[in-house]
């Protein structure tokens, strides 16, 4: 497991590096960007088997979504953009969405800014 640094650097990131937290039925991340805490930048991995959708998300940060494998919905305004392996989905801070996959969906994704849930208490 990587070891998070405190100073800017250069560091290999993996899906290995910390451990898949469930956030939702069927969606799990592994936040490693997050976790290296040397950027104002947070991500990492997230693995959806389909089973379930986190939906009426309200993003308070700016959020890139890359899919790696299977294939990502989202859901905003009544307008679903769909992303398969090699593209991406851009979303912007104060949009309201809803997230889907197909089964077996990996996605990175980056956040900005990482600490927004403190800025936000």
């Amino acid at each position: 497991m990587a070891t998070p640094k405190s100073e800017p650097g250069v560091q290999l990131l993996t899906e290995q590096d910390v451990p898949f937290e469930e956030i939702s039925q069927g969606l799990g991340a592994a936040r490693a960007i997050t976790a290296a805490g040397f950027t104002e930048l947070g991500g990492g991995w997230v693995r959806m088997d389909g089973s379930g959708e986190l939906a009426d998300w309200t993003l308070r940060y700016d959020e890139v979504l890359y899919v790696v494998a299977g294939e990502l919905e989202i859901a905003c305004q009544g307008t679903t953009t769909v992303a398969r392996p090699g593209q991406a989905i851009l979303i912007g801070s104060g949009t309201t969405v809803t997230y889907r996959a197909r089964p077996d969906t990996t996605v990175f994704f980056v956040l900005h800014p990482r600490d927004w849930a403190e800025r936000d208490a």
